[in-house]
C-alpha cells in the first residue's frame, strides 16, 4: 500500500512507522512518503531506509502536493506546535494548510484519509452524560479551546471531502496520549517520574484521561484500508485517573523516598470507547501506565542526563 504521513516525527508517528515499516500479512511492504521540516529530528528513523521524505509542511502547498502525489491512503498527524505561536498563524497553518493538503489529496486521487483529531473538540457537555449515558462519537461538538476548534475544522473538511466522493475518511479522537517521545523528557508524566526517581517531593493536583501510543497506532492500523471504518469517528480513550493517585503510582513503581501531595481533581466527564472495542482496539488500563513508568524509569537509568533520541 503506498501510504503518505505528516507528523511522522512526533509521538505517534515515531511508534506508528514501526506497525507501517512491518511486513503485511500477506507478505507484501508498504511504500512511505513522510512529510518533515528541515530542521526535524529525524535520529530515531535511521532504522527505516526506504521512507521517502519529502520537505516541506503545511504551508507549503507544493510539499502537500508532492507528498500526496501517487498515493493511496493519507495518514494526516501533523499539528503545526503552540503556544509560541500566535493564534492567527495556529490557524493559517493548521487548518488552511490541512484545507490545502486535503485538496492535493483529492486531485491525487487519495483512496482514504485517516485524521487524528482530538477529544478537544469537545467543550460545552450535554447534561445527559454521565456514567450508564457516557459521551460518544455522537455527541455535538462545540470547542472550548482554540486547539479544539482548530481539529474540529479540519474534521468539517474531511466530512466535505467524504460526502462528495473525493475519498473515504476515517477520524480517530484520542486524549492525552501517553508513550515514549523520540526526545525522551518531553515524554508525559517524564518530570513527575524523574523527580520522584530522585526522591524529590512532587505537588501535583488536576485529573487525566488517558490513552497509550501504541492503543492509538492501533487504532490506524485497524481502520487502515477498512472500508467498514469508512466515514466514522473514533474515541480513544483508556481510563481516567487523578493525578495525585497517579503520582503514587509512579512513587510506588520506581520505590521512590519523595512525597506525593496535593489535592484531587475533578471526576471528569464520562467518556465511552466502546465503538473503538469494537473496532478491535485493545486498551491496557493502570496496567498499561505502570509499564510505561518502568520504561521511563529504564531509559532515565541508563542515559541520566544524556537523554537525547540518538542514545536509545
Amino acid at each position: 500500500m503506498k501510504i503518505s504521513i505528516t507528523g511522522i516525527t512526533g509521538l505517534i508517528g515515531s511508534h506508528l512507522i514501526k506497525l507501517l515499516s512491518a511486513p503485511n500479512a500477506d507478505g507484501s511492504t508498504n511504500s512511505i512518503k513522510a512529510l518533515i521540516r528541515e530542521n526535524s529530528i529525524v535520529d530515531h528513523l535511521k532504522a527505516y531506509e526506504d521512507i521517502d521524505y519529502v520537505i516541506g509542511g503545511l504551508e507549503d502547498k507544493e510539499s502537500l502536493e508532492q507528498l500526496v502525489e501517487e498515493s493511496e491512503v493519507l495518514i494526516h498527524l501533523a499539528h503545526f506546535p503552540g503556544p509560541v505561536k500566535t493564534a492567527d498563524e495556529l490557524v493559517k497553518a493548521n487548518v488552511n494548510g490541512s484545507f490545502d493538503l486535503l485538496e492535493a489529496a483529492k486531485n491525487a486521487k487519495v483512496k482514504q484519509v485517516i485524521f487524528m483529531s482530538a477529544c478537544a473538540v469537545f467543550g460545552s457537555i450535554q447534561p445527559a452524560v454521565e456514567e450508564s449515558n457516557p459521551l460518544d462519537e455522537s455527541h455535538p461538538v462545540q470547542p472550548s479551546s482554540l486547539y479544539g476548534a482548530i481539529k474540529s475544522s479540519i474534521e468539517s473538511f474531511c466530512f466535505f471531502h467524504a460526502r462528495n466522493r473525493s475519498f473515504d475518511i476515517s477520524i480517530l479522537r484520542p486524549v492525552t496520549v501517553y508513550g515514549v517521545r523520540p526526545d525522551l523528557p518531553k515524554s508525559e508524566w517524564f518530570q513527575t517520574v524523574d523527580f520522584l526517581a530522585t526522591n524529590y517531593n512532587v505537588d501535583v493536583k488536576g485529573s487525566t484521561k488517558y490513552v497509550s501510543v501504541e492503543a492509538v497506532c492501533q487504532a490506524v492500523t485497524k481502520v487502515l484500508g477498512n472500508k467498514e471504518a469508512s466515514g466514522k469517528i473514533y474515541h480513544l480513550i483508556d481510563g481516567h485517573i487523578h493525578n495525585l493517585e497517579l503520582g503514587r503510582m509512579i512513587s510506588e513503581v520506581v520505590d521512590s523516598f519523595g512525597e506525593v501531595e496535593g489535592v484531587m481533581g475533578e471526576e471528569g466527564v464520562a467518556m465511552s470507547n466502546q465503538a473503538a472495542c469494537d473496532l478491535g482496539v485493545e486498551f491496557k488500563g493502570l496496567d498499561g501506565i505502570k509499564e510505561y513508568v518502568k520504561l521511563i524509569h529504564e531509559l532515565q537509568n541508563k542515559y541520566g542526563g544524556d537523554r537525547h533520541v540518538e542514545n536509545w
